[in-house]
């Protein structure tokens, strides 16, 4: 596939991945409403981070890793029976894994929540304990759905493999909208909720199923290891899931440390961290997961130069979305704070908080988006080891961080946002390894155009910085009786103009492209 052809699937999946992200957030709207930021809506979030990372370390993240690989190689030799033979055993054996798993989480449900939010009172950890064991079989239920999105994109079928997580957040949003107004308190209503979840999780899964039997044929689940790939599939998944773990301990030490903060610190990480992921996502994730199969093909002996051209391609892509993305959460980030979830129980005060947690997770955004593409291409060279020693050492820092941060403030309820600032700074431990690795096995990373092509990034991003903050000015001293959601789509658009403008007036090709204006001849001397 040509370079155009990797921009055009980092595209597709971009969009898949916006549709799901925008009913996310929409979800996360009507959550706000409803929830606010209390004990109720900091156990359900504390419950539902227990099951999901268990999703993530066998789900998505490690298929993505681990099998896709091994299948789109099958694929790309032409080889059907090999493929599906493999494709079945893959998805007999995490059947039978995740059952077990599940009736062990919900079993071990009470002495789970205890151990990672011991900061809870009583009624709280009550709460969160009921929550986690009806959400716990979302476990397995995602786990078969990451095993649907491998063999999409194993097959370049992108789009609905990320769009179809839209479903998952409609049906929470249904019940919210029906049952919120009829619930007699918050614990009924987080109790409604997890079971639409769980029911969102099914919905999901259903949802892709067509599109895969179209691709493998009816599906027969085996248990078969002798299969062609199931072996190194297996051997691939032992460093993938425990390098993956390291990224959910980092996630439990933050929960540990929320739970003895001020009530609704676990709640306010949730709301932020949804906003900084939308353009990791987006950017970073897509690119990365349209990269995968393609590094896969390339990563043979004679083909180290083309990844290599892949890699850069996709790091300057990813760079002209979230260098903006970064400066604006943490300049006009409170006016996306507003625009999505002022009103209700969420108000002037919560908006300021989450804004200050996600100006913390802003700083760490060009890692959080960078590190999914440089594990990608780790991952199709069948290195496995070193994401593991990068994820290892950004924990390490990110504990240590969070912990002397976040804790001599925890009076604050702007605490919370030392736990997103030391999250930030392991990230870029984690990329600092990543990069140097790569950057021994494939030579330089970054060529003079690209940095050339980085400092226009960060000028349009700072003349769109000043613009934003003269936006802020006109709103808080000649319309300061607006409610900020009548002036936030204003200033994020003032925001966004400027950048892609000034990007455009420097050379930007990405910049001409959204503007629809011819690509204007580079001012570099």
């Amino acid at each position: 596939m040509s370079e155009g052809g990797g921009g055009r699937s980092a595209f597709v999946v971009g969009a898949g991945i916006l549709i799901s992200r925008l009913v996310g957030l929409l979800r996360n709207t009507a959550f706000a409403y409803y929830f606010g930021a209390g004990a109720a809506s900091d156990a359900y979030n504390a419950a539902f981070k227990i099951p999901n990372a268990m999703r993530n370390l066998l789900g998505e993240g490690t298929l993505s890793a681990a099998f896709v690989p091994v299948y789109s190689r099958l694929l790309e030799r032409g080889d059907e029976a090999a493929s599906r033979a493999l494709a079945n055993a893959v998805l007999g054996i995490l059947l039978v894994g995740v059952s077990a798993l599940t009736l062990i989480g919900i079993a071990a449900a009470p002495w789970l929540t205890a151990a990672l939010a011991p900061g809870f009172d009583a009624e709280t950890l009550a709460l969160a304990t009921r929550l986690t064991r009806v959400l716990f079989p979302m476990t397995g239920v995602m786990v078969l759905s990451g095993w649907c999105l491998g063999v999409q994109n194993s097959h370049r079928r992108f789009f609905w493999s990320y769009a179809s997580a839209a479903l998952w957040s409609v049906a929470q949003i249904v019940l919210l909208l029906v049952g919120g107004p009829r619930a007699r308190d918050m614990q009924q209503l987080s109790l409604w909720l997890a079971w639409a979840t769980l029911g969102g999780a099914c919905l999901q899964v259903i949802g892709q199923l067509p599109e895969v039997l179209r691709l493998t044929g009816p599906l027969r689940p085996t248990l078969d290891r002798a299969a062609e790939g199931v072996g190194q599939t297996l051997r691939n998944v032992v460093p993938v899931v425990t390098a993956l773990g390291v990224v959910q301990i980092s996630g439990f030490v933050d929960l540990q440390i929320a739970s003895y903060l001020p009530a609704g610190a676990a709640t306010n990480i949730t709301y932020a961290n949804t906003l900084a992921l939308l353009p990791v996502s987006l950017f970073g994730v897509s690119v990365a997961a349209a990269s995968l199969p393609e590094f896969s093909r390339d990563s043979g002996a004679l083909a180290l130069d083309a990844l290599r051209e892949r890699l850069r391609g996709g790091w300057q892509r990813i760079l002209f979305y979230i260098v903006p993305s970064a400066v604006a959460f943490m300049v006009v980030g409170d006016y996306c704070i507003g625009l999505l979830y002022r009103a209700g129980r969420f108000g002037a005060t919560e908006q300021r908080v989450v804004h200050a947690v996600l100006a913390g997770y802003a700083v760490g955004l060009v890692s959080f988006g960078s590190v999914k593409l440089l594990g990608s291409a780790y991952y199709a060279l069948q290195d496995y080891r070193t994401p593991l020693r990068a994820s290892l050492a950004s924990i390490a820092v990110s504990a240590v961080a969070a912990i002397s941060i976040a804790v001599p403030l925890r009076a604050s309820p702007y605490a919370t946002a030392g736990i997103a600032l030391a999250s930030a700074l392991g990230s870029y431990v984690n990329l600092a390894v990543l990069a140097s690795g790569l950057r021994q096995r494939l030579g330089t990373l970054y060529t003079p155009a690209m940095w050339y092509g980085t400092r226009r990034i960060v000028t349009a991003s700072v003349c769109a910085a000043l613009v934003g903050w003269g936006a802020r000015w006109v709103h808080h001293s000649v319309l300061s009786a607006w409610h900020v959601r009548l002036v936030a789509l204003p200033v994020l658009a003032a925001f966004g103009v400027t950048y892609l403008v000034v990007a455009w007036w420097m050379g930007s090709a990405e910049a001409a492209r959204w503007l629809r204006r011819p690509v204007r001849p580079s001012a570099r001397g």
